[in-house]
C-alpha cells in the first residue's frame, strides 16, 4: 500500500467522508520505508523500491528480530529517538545500497552505529506465524502489530479518530513537535500491494513561500504550471525555487489574467537560470513556455513540505558549485495581490529555512 498525499484546508473533514466517518490516524515517521520478511532463521529486508536492505549493517536490530516470530512487517527505519528529519537524516547517514567486505569492517568499527543508532517503528502486519493478512482488515492486522514491543521494534503510534477538529488538533501539534505529519487509514482497507487510493492519505507539514512568478508551461494552449523565484537583493536578482502546478481551484485562469501582456520569449536580465536549463533547446520540463519580467510579474504563496539542496536540482537559488536550494512537494495556495516583487521571499530566509530543516 502506498498512501495519497493529500492537501488544502478542507482535507481533514476530506478524509473521514473517504473513511466513513472515522480515520486510524498515526504518526507519519521520516525515514527509510522497511519490508521485514522473517523465516526461522533467514532474515531478508526490502526497500520501497524492492531493493535488499543490508541488515549487517544494523547489528543494534539483530536481537530484536532474533524475538519476532515468522512474520512479514512493513516498517519504518529511523534514528533512534529522533523525530522529523533528524530520524531520516539518521538513516541517510548509515544506509548502504552496497559495500565490499573490507568497507563493511570499516563501516562496523567505525563509531557510527554508537553515534547514530536506529531502530524499526512497524506500521502494518502482513504475516504472522503462518496466517496470511493481507486480506484482513486494518483493524485486524493491528492486533498482531501491537503484539510487537521489542526494544528497538515497536508499533506505530496511531489514534482511532473520528472528529475533524480532534484530527486537525493532532496533526497541528504534531508539526509543532517537528514530526513530518499524519498518514490517516481506512479501518476496513485491506493491503493491496503497490496500490495508491484514498485508503491510506498522508497529510504533512507545509511552510509558506511567498515567490514571484518568473516564467509559465502551457499544456494545449492554457497554462499548467508556473516557475517561481525567490528575490536576491544583494545581487538585485530573481532565482528559480520552484516549478508547480497552476490548475489548483481554477488560478491558472487568475495567473494568465493578472500576467496578460508582460509575458515576453526571453529570460529577463535580472532573471538568474540554472545552467542545466537550455533555453536554446528547450526541455518540456525545465524551459517555460514564456518567461515574465520579475518586477512586472506577480506573487504568490507556495506551501511547500521544506526546502532541500542538492546537484540535482535545476533550479538556481543559492546556486554555487553545481548545487542549488528547491522546494520540497510544493502547491500553489493563492495569488498575493499585497506584495511587490521586491517583496518576496529572499534567498536568506530560503537559506534560514534549510538551516532549520538541518537542525
Amino acid at each position: 500500500m502506498n498512501p495519497v498525499y493529500l492537501t488544502g484546508d478542507g482535507v481533514f473533514n476530506d478524509i473521514l467522508i473517504a473513511h466513513g466517518g472515522r480515520t486510524l490516524a498515526e504518526i507519519k515517521e521520516d525515514g527509510y520505508r522497511v519490508q521485514l520478511h522473517k523465516c526461522g532463521d533467514r532474515v531478508t529486508a526490502f526497500t520501497r523500491s524492492k531493493n535488499q536492505v543490508l541488515l549487517d549493517l544494523y547489528p543494534e536490530l539483530s536481537s530484536s528480530i532474533a524475538n519476532l516470530p515468522d512474520c512479514i512487517l512493513d516498517a519504518e527505519l529511523v534514528g533512534k529517538g529522533l523525530v522529523g528529519k533528524d530520524a531520516f537524516d539518521a538513516v541517510k547517514t548509515r544506509f548502504r545500497p552496497r559495500i565490499g567486505e573490507k568497507g563493511k569492517e570499516q563501516y562496523l568499527g567505525s563509531g557510527i552505529i554508537e553515534s547514530t543508532p536506529l531502530e524499526l517503528r512497524v506500521f502494518d502486519t502482513l504475516y504472522w506465524e503462518g496466517r496470511s493478512l493481507i486480506d484482513e482488515p486494518l483493524t485486524a492486522r493491528r492486533k498482531f502489530t501491537q503484539r510487537i514491543d521489542e526494544r528497538v521494534i515497536t508499533p506505530s503510534t496511531q489514534r482511532d479518530i473520528g472528529d475533524t477538529q480532534a484530527l486537525a488538533s493532532w496533526f497541528e501539534t504534531l508539526v509543532g513537535s517537528n514530526y513530518e505529519g499524519l498518514v490517516c487509514k481506512r479501518p476496513e482497507s485491506v493491503y493491496t500491494p503497490g496500490a495508491r487510493t484514498t485508503d491510506w492519505v498522508k497529510v504533512k507539514r507545509a511552510e509558506p513561500y511567498d515567490l514571484v512568478v518568473v516564467g509559465g508551461y502551457l499544456k494545449d494552449g492554457a497554462l499548467s504550471h508556473v516557475l517561481c523565484a525567490a528575490y536576491n537583493p544583494l545581487m538585485d536578482r530573481y532565482e528559480t525555487l520552484a516549478k508547480v502546478n497552476a490548475d489548483r481551484h481554477g488560478m491558472n485562469t487568475e495567473i494568465t489574467s493578472a500576467l496578460r501582456g508582460k509575458t515576453r520569449k526571453t529570460p529577463p536580465a535580472d532573471l538568474l537560470l540554472n545552467p542545466r536549463v537550455n533555453v536554446e533547446d528547450g526541455d518540456d520540463r525545465r524551459t517555460p513556455d514564456f518567461y515574465v519580467t520579475p518586477a512586472r510579474s506577480i506573487v504568490v504563496e507556495i506551501a511547500a513540505m521544506n526546502v532541500q539542496r542538492s546537484k540535482n536540482s535545476w533550479h538556481s537559488c543559492g546556486l554555487e558549485d553545481g548545487m542549488s536550494y528547491s522546494l520540497r512537494i510544493g502547491w500553489l495556495k493563492r495569488l498575493r495581490d499585497d506584495k511587490l516583487p521586491s517583496q518576496a521571499t529572499t534567498l536568506d530566509a530560503v537559506r534560514s529555512a534549510y538551516a532549520g530543516n538541518s537542525e
